[in-house]
């Protein structure tokens, strides 16, 4: 009967100490926080194209030099070295709408608010996702240049705010505004902004990017960027409109 309760006990015991074991703080391979920039800047230049969703969430962002049109968020895809495509959400006097955008290089064109035609835009509006994500002068250089204060956060899953359902290595730093005051059309910076980086443990993938940079009006608000990134290499084709 002793021995009975001993093996019982012992049961137990193991059971517990599996239930602690998997009920642990999860943890990923330790490695610096700067080789982790790095190689995240590393995998967007080597790839041939992605998905991503861009939501700005703050000041007004505007889109063209009369302040009328505003960026709220774009959803599309990028095909290295130059090309891109979005659907764009602009706010308006009264309008909410969404128009497409390709972008080839430094040329873009979007159908017309109003008659959802294509037209050429001119070379000083913003928002090209093409020189968004161009490994010379976009995010990926910003990345490798113009990062301070580079540090580790605790690991995070995205899972509950639609992002990937796995542990992600988090990453904070600040960031120079100069460059991506010019590569963002004139929208993020010039002052110097907040980032968060979330990447992807085994290919190193950066799955979201958030920039956090004062209003100029009130430093104490801000204004925030999210940039999500999916299916690395999954290319589509991107041609220039037919214009009539």
């Amino acid at each position: 009967m002793i021995r009975s309760k001993q093996n019982i006990l012992s049961l137990f015991g193991l059971i517990f100490l599996l239930l602690a074991t998997a009920c642990g703080d999860p943890t990923l391979p330790e490695i610096p926080a700067e080789e982790l920039v790095q190689r995240a800047a590393e995998r967007m230049q080597d790839s041939d194209g992605f998905q991503f969703v861009i939501a700005r969430d703050g000041a007004p962002a505007y889109l063209d030099p009369g302040e009328t049109l505003s960026f709220r968020r774009a959803t599309g895809a990028y095909v290295a070295p130059d090309r891109a495509l979005a659907t764009v959400r602009v706010i308006g006097p009264g309008l909410i709408t969404d128009v497409d955008v390709i972008s080839v290089a430094e040329i873009q064109w979007q159908t017309n608010v109003v008659t959802g035609a294509w037209e050429e835009l001119p070379p000083n509006w913003g928002f090209n996702p093409a020189v968004l994500f161009d490994d010379e002068i976009g995010i990926q250089a910003v990345l490798l240049a113009d990062l301070s204060q580079i540090a580790l956060a605790e690991p995070e899953n995205l899972a509950e705010s639609e992002g990937p359902d796995e542990l992600l290595y988090k990453v904070t730093a600040v960031a120079t505004g100069t460059n991506l005051y010019q590569m963002s059309g004139y929208l993020i910076g010039p002052s110097d902004v907040e980032i968060q980086l979330w990447i992807r443990p085994e290919t190193f993938e950066p799955v979201r990017i958030v920039v956090r940079e004062p209003e100029p009006e009130d430093e104490e608000l801000e204004s925030i960027w999210q940039v999500d990134i999916s299916n690395y290499d999954d290319l589509i084709e991107i041609e220039p409109p037919e214009i009539e």
